[in-house]
């Protein structure tokens, strides 16, 4: 007897109209639209949501760290110390891989910090062989203007197979855990 009260209470609920649940702004449909949050005034969503509208809207942030926030001043402009003769289309490779990755950029340029490559030999092992690994990496400095006064200065990475000569651009470096330095943009000297 008792479960068929119950039975029947849950049926009566299942039929009673329900108003959505909702977070945020509706989307076109009537239903709650996580891609249209107002990440800046998140308090006045429904608490329940809170967390959830938090993390939405920290995707895509940076996760770098401003390693001389508060002496943005003093910021130089990054040495130009490499003089190999592929300069010129290491930068190019630098400058295609950035745009590709970030096309809203404003890049000002891009400056060799490093006068050599350094070069790193290991040896590693598989299930069938033992092999030798022998690759080197060329950092670079990548400054984007921000805005009409500041400009961040992203580190890139040339990485280069010493058995084969391939090359290519490591340019993640913008949304990733990695530490960037402001400047001034009256301390750029192209």
């Amino acid at each position: 007897m008792m479960i068929r009260r119950m039975l029947l209470l849950l049926t009566l609920v299942s039929l009673l109209p329900c108003a959505p649940v909702t977070a945020g702004p509706p989307a076109r449909s009537g239903k709650f639209d996580i891609n249209n949050i107002d990440c800046n005034n998140i308090e006045a969503l429904d608490p329940r949501f809170q967390r959830i509208a938090r993390r939405k809207c920290q995707e895509g942030q940076p996760d770098f760290v401003i390693s001389n926030e508060g002496a943005i001043e003093s910021e130089p402009t990054p040495p130009d110390v490499y003089t190999g003769t592929d300069k010129k289309k290491l930068e190019r490779m630098i400058l295609d891989a950035w745009k590709t990755r970030y096309p809203e950029d404003d890049v000002l340029g891009v400056r060799f910090h490093m006068k050599n490559w350094k070069t790193d030999v290991n040896y590693r092992a598989n299930s069938t062989e033992i092999y030798e690994t022998n690759t080197s990496v060329l950092a670079v400095s990548v400054v984007v203007k921000d805005n009409s006064e500041t400009a961040t200065i992203f580190p890139a990475y040339i990485n280069r197979d010493n058995h084969d000569g391939s090359l290519n651009a490591g340019v993640d470096t913008k949304k990733k855990e990695y530490v960037v330095k402001r400047m001034l943009l009256k301390n750029w000297k192209p």
